[in-house]
């Protein structure tokens, strides 16, 4: 019994270490003279943990999904934009090269509005791991103020 409860503390007291390491995010948005607007997702990667790409590939570790909830206040105009290079490496227990992000990663989406002042809602979902293979979900809401004075 006393080595159950032990073995549930440490897979308990991991997972809390877990959440505590997670990705810390910032939202904002810019208004381009194109017209669109560009939602700007930035991501502050603890020491020790990489964040995978939306674009890693197929059968590899779970990728960054940034999914905006729909409105008639605007439409999105085509994929997640990367800002910087993700850096690409052979996962022996994948059999895949994986792309993934560490300390800083900046995403990008590009949205065409249709009313001048709107809040574009959605969610993020991904993975963050360490070299020794501990991951934490990534999983958060966001809301970003579009075309409102800050």
């Amino acid at each position: 019994m006393t080595k159950k409860f032990i073995l549930i503390f440490v897979l308990l007291l991991s997972v809390t270490i877990g959440y505590a390491q997670s990705v810390t995010w910032n939202f904002s948005s810019n208004k381009l003279k194109s017209g669109e607007v560009e939602l700007v997702f930035s991501a502050t990667i603890p020491a020790g943990y990489h964040l995978y790409s939306p674009y890693n590939p197929a059968g590899a570790s779970l990728p960054l999904t940034i999914s905006l909830n729909e409105s008639s206040d605007f439409q999105q105009v085509g994929k997640i934009i990367e800002t910087s290079k993700p850096i690409e490496a052979y996962s022996d227990i994948f059999e895949v090269t994986e792309k993934y992000f560490t300390q800083k990663a900046e995403f990008k989406i590009k949205i065409k509005p249709v009313s001048s002042s709107f809040t574009v809602t959605g969610k993020l979902k991904g993975q963050a791991c360490t070299d020794a293979g501990a991951c934490v979900m990534v999983r958060k809401d966001f809301s970003i103020s579009v075309g409102k004075s800050k």
